[in-house]
């Protein structure tokens, strides 16, 4: 075999005549990990989003109950809100000294009436001709409206006024004493008139003649 054959069939030797030495393949490079793919970075993507959805379910089960909590307090209230009293009683004791020591006629009141009574006014006004008028209000226990209005004034528009503009319809005899008796043209108001001792007085009322009779029967001087 000649040098050309041995050269294509072999190993070309070199200048010495030693076979060259074939060069070495060169190491494949390691693989790399694709950018983004790092596994601790992919893990605590992973953790935050689980916590993301922890506080989300969180946060939609405290608006669920915050609404389901104002339902029921809307469907509570009307039922154990606690209703006033829509009446507003009042202390008659301080007009009734104050008239009593001013006036110079007796300023009645009503003595001895049970405590379902209700006084609801009491006040000092003044008449057209500038005498005072002594006015004091009652509730009966049925809710029902009676008062008394006592004045010395000689207008003629007291009565009128005191009585709801009643008409005069009799008399009627009330504990040994005689009153006018007055009602109104509705029939509403039903009223207890008299004068004596230099005064003139009404008992005024929405209740029953009956009711407004035990009232005039309370009535002292003091």
């Amino acid at each position: 075999m000649d040098a050309d054959t041995e050269a294509e069939g072999g190993i070309a030797p070199d200048a010495s005549g030693e076979p060259a030495e074939q060069p070495a393949e060169a190491a494949a490079p390691a693989p790399q990990q694709p950018q983004g793919e790092d596994p601790a970075l992919i893990a605590a993507q992973r953790e935050e989003r689980a916590r993301r959805r922890l506080r989300q379910t969180a946060r939609d089960m405290i608006l669920s109950m915050l609404v389901v909590a104002a339902g029921v307090l809307v469907l509570w209230l009307p039922f154990h809100r606690s209703t006033p009293d829509p009446v507003k009683t009042v202390d008659p004791t301080s007009v009734i000294v104050g008239a009593r020591a001013t006036e110079t006629w007796p300023v009645l009141a009503p003595v001895g009436l049970p405590a379902t009574w209700r006084c609801t006014s009491a006040r000092v006004d003044t008449a057209l001709d500038g005498q005072d008028v002594v006015h004091l209000g009652y509730l009966t226990p049925d809710n029902l409206y009676v008062g008394l209005e006592q004045s010395a004034t000689k207008a003629l528009a007291f009565v009128t006024d005191a009585t709801v503009s009643g008409r005069q319809t009799g008399s009627r005899d009330v504990g040994g004493t005689t009153w006018a008796t007055y009602q109104s043209d509705d029939g509403t108001h039903r009223s207890l008139v008299r004068t004596a001792d230099g005064a003139t007085y009404v008992v005024v009322g929405t209740a029953p003649w009956d009711v407004i009779d035990k009232f005039a029967t309370s009535l002292r001087p003091g």
